[in-house]
């Protein structure tokens, strides 16, 4: 086997792998978003429930993007990330501010003010009530 045959089969195999966390992250952005339908208004819930930094918005069930916690030394944030694109459009010291950025984002009327956290996500370590 040669050095390019050994190469293309690396290409090939990491391809693979890359398509495996994609479908990953789509299934469990589904059914965070299957939990969230059941919550009306402004929610968030974890995309991945063991690892609560990653956090799923929706407003009446619909995707509005997510939230990914951010810490550098002792400073917390909360980088918001709209649906589809995924830029980032902030940083906030809490993850319900993030949900309300990504609510204006999104033109959700000013009344979406509550937002609920589902299978407790947490505000920078503490569980949210």
């Amino acid at each position: 086997m040669s050095a390019t045959d050994r190469d293309a089969g690396r290409a090939v195999v990491h391809e693979a792998q890359l398509t495996l966390i994609n479908a990953k992250w789509h299934l469990c952005q589904d059914r965070a978003l299957i939990r969230l339908r059941a919550r009306p208004g402004l929610a968030c819930a974890p995309l991945f429930p063991e690892h609560p930094v990653i956090q799923v918005v929706a407003y009446d069930g619909v995707l509005l993007g997510r939230a990914r916690l951010h810490r550098e030394g002792t400073t917390a944030r909360w980088i918001a990330t709209g649906a589809p694109t995924a830029h980032a459009i902030g940083s906030y010291r809490t993850l319900r501010a993030a949900a309300r950025a990504l609510a204006r984002a999104a033109g959700v009327p000013h009344l979406a003010r509550r937002v609920r956290c589902l299978d407790g996500a947490t505000e920078q370590g503490v569980r949210e009530g």
